[in-house]
């Protein structure tokens, strides 16, 4: 390609400098300039291809390594890599590595121009040849042993195909980073389970040795050992890769196990789970479900992976063709499709990643990483996209979808000195997360010092959206929805049992939907244990809160400040389960079970003592103090079932309004001058969520 035209092509890509406002830091997307190299990429390419747009490479790999080289050859220069519409299949990761250009002048990964979004670089593999499974030849000649875990009514509706697209050898659906997934049609299908839908629910744990946890609030054993529910069907006992997936004692703690036998005893069935057990135990009547279960392949949109024959049978959604479904499993068995370290200034902008059985990329120890208007989808890893390390990575305008676990988790900063990582999620979407691995894989998991998170949306997940254990964060102008369906305990956004975790910031955010929870609850916001010296302020929240959760919950923690919100028919505005003595303790007590514990958090994790954390957080004087007491501040609660629950008639609240509505108007609640009305200062409700034009094409 002649320079001129390079150049033309790259100032149709960037446009004007562009600044952004988060929090007390700017995120900065680059400046445009104009490329000294340019490199070109095309699923018909070849990698041995000298990567001109006449002949190019072939894959994100080769393009990595022909940066690598133009870079080694001329340091000096900048370069911008173009990849043409289509597939690209990953069979390799792609590396950068050690690789430097100044944060204004970026190395640029990108799709051509009109090709956004249209670059598609997968994991999976198309499956083919399907038949139905009773006029088959597999069926014919399959052995009595095989058809004897097929249910006959399920027969008619099975599909089957040849396996040969994977061909991993250790296959195992209960273990991360070795279950490979099944998607028809962009959904992903569920492998054969009982009940299909919803838990099952045992009997007494009948392990011999009893649990001994006088505060805790289940009966149960230390062995795996229980009562099935008397609904299971017979013949799980057949099945060689049977597993089970439960909620064992807490319903925040999960994991999968292939059972060690299930036994007929007496007119019922009993399991046995295989050691090591279960750290918490079992207890009595615990939520569970089957699967990869042959015999329990019966109903629209399962699938069971056979290794033996190498087949995969399926039953398809009602009225769809498998051989027009686009029916795919993932075979990228790599932990990561894209790895950088050790680099910095470096730009991906206008790419699909779907497929793997591990995450999208792995940032290290990197400065001005960007993604930019990505997309990522399918992937059967815990996280999806890992920064850790360096300053001033982040993601604008990128989706993350339809994930086994979570999206994005940011490390960095220095909690110790309060040095700002500036991290950065800014218009970014995350939605159906945690289909697999259902707790503590958040779409957002932020670590350390000074990360923000602004206008982005999180949506439809089995337990958090957000997990903070940091300093000095600030979530604004962000959407949650659909969040906690499943788990007890947890909050939208959760933080955990580190009093050393202040200055953060959880603004102008809308909620909506956040209502599970079994035992506890499920809320909103949740501080648990300690979690002392946040800020609560302007946010709308919608129907949250459940059991004996608020839309904010905290428990234990003190100083944190509920101010100038809206809670919307929620359980309740704020809810407590206050420490009292056990908090004082925990500071003064070296006979309190968190004595130790805590001591660390506050002189070996930092040193609250020291001149920089004495100056930002001056109260830590009194840390000890003022247990359980908070701020609660200029809120209107309108048809909540509560405004506080268990205060304990010492926080520190002033100009709470509560009102019952037969015909409430939230958007005239949220009218500036009815706000003005009950003293709270404007909530920006048009602002929350994604706002502004993707990067690429302005």
């Amino acid at each position: 390609m002649r320079p001129r035209t390079a150049v033309f092509l790259l100032l149709l890509f960037l446009f004007p400098a562009c600044a952004l406002r988060a929090g007390d830091f700017e995120i900065m997307l680059p400046r445009p300039y104009e490329a000294d190299t340019v490199l070109w990429v095309s699923p018909d390419g070849s990698d041995s291809a000298g990567g001109t747009e006449s002949d190019p490479l072939a894959t994100l790999a080769g393009a990595a390594r022909a940066v690598a080289a133009a870079r080694k050859a001329a340091p000096e220069k900048t370069v911008c890599v173009y990849f043409k519409e289509g597939i690209y299949p990953v069979t390799e990761p792609a590396i950068l590595e050690n690789l430097h250009s100044p944060a204004e002048k970026p190395i640029l990964f990108r799709s051509a121009p009109g090709a956004e979004g249209k670059c598609v670089f997968t994991g999976k593999k198309a499956v083919i040849g399907w038949e139905q499974l009773a006029s088959s030849e597999f069926w014919k000649n399959a052995p009595e042993e095989f058809k004897s875990r097929v249910r006959p009514e399920a027969v008619p509706q099975i599909w089957t195909a040849p396996y040969a697209p994977c061909e991993t050898a250790d296959y195992a659906p209960e273990t991360m980073g070795k279950r490979q997934e099944f998607f028809a049609g962009g959904r992903a299908q569920t492998l054969a389970r009982w009940p299909n839908e919803g838990f099952a629910s045992s009997g007494k744990a009948l392990g011999p040795t009893p649990l001994d946890h006088p505060d805790w609030a289940h009966d149960g054993t230390k062995e795996g050992i229980f009562e099935a529910d008397p609904n299971q069907p017979r013949g799980w006992e057949n099945e060689p890769g049977g597993v089970l997936f439960g909620y064992w004692y807490w319903d925040w703690s999960e994991s999968y196990a292939r059972y060690q036998s299930i036994e007929a005893q007496e007119g019922r069935q009993i399991i046995t789970m295989p050691e090591p057990y279960n750290s918490y135990g079992y207890k009595d009547h615990l939520r569970y479900y089957g699967l990869n279960l042959l015999c329990e392949l019966d109903a629209p949109e399962e699938y069971y992976i056979d290794r033996a024959s190498k087949r995969i049978f399926w039953i398809p959604a009602e009225g769809t063709d498998p051989a027009a479904a686009a029916a795919e499993l993932t075979v990228y068995e790599k932990p990561w499709v894209l790895e950088i370290r050790n680099c910095g200034g470096i730009l991906l902008a206008g790419l699909v990643f779907e497929g793997g059985f591990g995450g999208l990329a792995s940032v290290s120890n990197s400065d001005d990483i960007t993604f930019a208007d990505m997309a990522g989808r399918d992937f059967s890893g815990t996280v999806t996209v890992s920064v850790s390390g360096g300053s001033r990575c982040g993601a604008y305008h990128t989706r993350l979808e339809n994930l086994a676990g979570g999206g994005f988790t940011l490390v960095g900063g220095d909690r110790k000195t309060l040095t700002d990582a500036r991290h950065y999620l800014s218009q970014c979407a995350v939605r159906n997360l945690s289909r697999v691995y259902r707790t503590y894989t958040p779409a957002a998991h932020l670590v350390g010092c000074g990360i923000k998170v602004e206008h982005c949306e999180f949506s439809e997940g089995a337990s958090s959206a957000m997990r903070i254990d940091a300093n000095e964060t600030t979530v604004e102008y962000c959407r949650f929805t659909d969040l906690v369906r499943e788990s007890d305990d947890q909050g939208g956004i959760d933080a955990w049992y580190n009093p050393t975790y202040r200055g953060n910031v959880i603004r102008y955010n809308w909620w909506e939907n956040i209502v599970g929870g079994t035992l506890c609850g499920a809320a909103a916001v949740r501080f648990d244990d300690m979690i002392s010296g946040w800020l609560v302020y302007g946010n709308v929240f919608v129907r949250c809160g459940g059991v004996n959760f608020g839309a904010v919950q905290i428990h234990g923690g003190k100083e944190n400040r509920i101010e100038n919100n809206l809670f919307y028919d929620c359980r309740a505005a704020v809810s407590f389960s206050r420490w009292g003595e056990r908090y004082t303790g925990a500071f003064l007590d070296p006979g309190n079970r968190h004595y130790n514990e805590v001591r660390a958090m506050c002189y070996q994790g930092v040193d609250i003592n020291s001149d920089i954390w004495r100056s930002r957080y001056p109260t830590l004087s009194r840390i000890a103090e003022d247990a359980d007491v908070n701020t609660v501040v200029n809120n209107l609660a309108v048809n909540c079932q509560d405004f506080l629950l268990n205060p304990g008639e010492i926080q520190q609240t002033e100009n709470n309004t509560v009102e019952t509505r037969e015909h409430a108007d939230l958007a005239e609640l949220l009218e500036p001058v009815t706000l003005a009305r009950y003293g709270l200062k404007p909530i920006p409700a048009a602002r929350m969520g994604i706002t502004a034009p993707p990067y690429l094409g302005r």
